[in-house]
């Protein structure tokens, strides 16, 4: 844990029944290392889980609206399956069915789990806001972003690390195997997440030209409500404009790291070549 979330988090734990071994709890805001929870910030807590035969790890950010797990072997979930795990959970066992709300670049393995279920898969703007004005708005039942945000209504609209390890220990307690084995219950896919440099090139020029070229593509959905996402039934890869620096932020998911790259690396390419008409 790093941050707010050291204390409250291993109480939580403790309450649900975990024997706790505790990481970085000081609350005086000096953090151990860099305190967002992406795979090479958290070396320090997947030795851990090794050393001490742990059944899964469990990082929060400063905050604690995003949660991410280590599995069994030391090894990151991938921050993906926080919201995926809590969504299909959550789902399985209310038995409530309606809208399941993300940003537009988090994995579809939550548009598969809601499918499953009945329930409608509905993609946002990139932010928590966005997430949470559509689920508002729709009635949604859970909903979140790919980074370990998960947001359920029944508690509260915002992302909740608290909320996203309760729902996750519950399903692990119900599961027969390893932490590890229940992701692997679910779709697998992998995200590669790119930014391809422009220059002096105008991004809604280069965008608008992507949405010309894939929209009469059979078997292809395309949404521009931020950036463009294009979906084929074999990948999906979202393109942004940053508003910070000359870039476009290339997001891509596929079956395997390997397809993800290369599909991201294409696309990467083509921004690199572009030439306006």
């Amino acid at each position: 844990f790093q941050g707010a979330g050291g204390p409250i988090m291993k109480s939580l734990l403790e309450t649900l029944g975990c024997n706790v071994i505790g990481l970085n709890l000081e609350t005086t805001g000096v953090f151990a290392h860099t305190p967002e929870p992406i795979p090479e910030n958290l070396g320090q807590l997947c030795e851990a889980v090794k050393e001490h035969k742990a059944d899964f790890g469990v990082a929060v950010d400063p905050d604690v609206d995003r949660c991410v797990l280590i599995d069994e072997t030391g090894n990151p979930l991938g921050e993906e399956y926080t919201l995926a795990l809590a969504v299909k959970y959550y789902l399985s066992t209310s038995g409530k069915v309606g809208p399941v709300c993300k940003n537009l670049s988090s994995s579809r393995v939550c548009d598969d789990i809601a499918r499953e279920y009945g329930c409608e898969p509905v993609n946002t703007p990139v932010g928590e806001i966005h997430v949470a004005k559509k689920m508002v708005e729709i009635g949604a039942v859970i909903g979140g972003e790919g980074n370990g945000g998960v947001m359920l209504p029944d508690v509260h609209i915002g992302r909740d690390a608290l909320v996203a390890a309760t729902l996750i220990v519950q399903f692990l307690a119900t599961f027969d195997g390893t932490i590890s084995q229940l992701k692997n219950t679910l779709p697998q896919y992998e995200i590669v997440k790119l930014k391809a440099p422009i220059g002096n090139m105008q991004p809604d020029l280069i965008l608008e030209d992507f949405k010309n070229k894939w929209s009469s593509k059979e078997g292809v959905t395309l949404n521009d409500t931020d950036g463009l996402r294009i979906d084929t039934p074999e990948f999906w890869v979202h393109m942004r404009k940053s508003n910070t620096e000359p870039v476009i932020r290339v997001i891509g998911e596929h079956q395997t790291l390997e397809l993800a790259k290369e599909t991201c690396e294409r696309f990467m390419e083509e921004i690199k070549n572009w030439k306006s008409s």
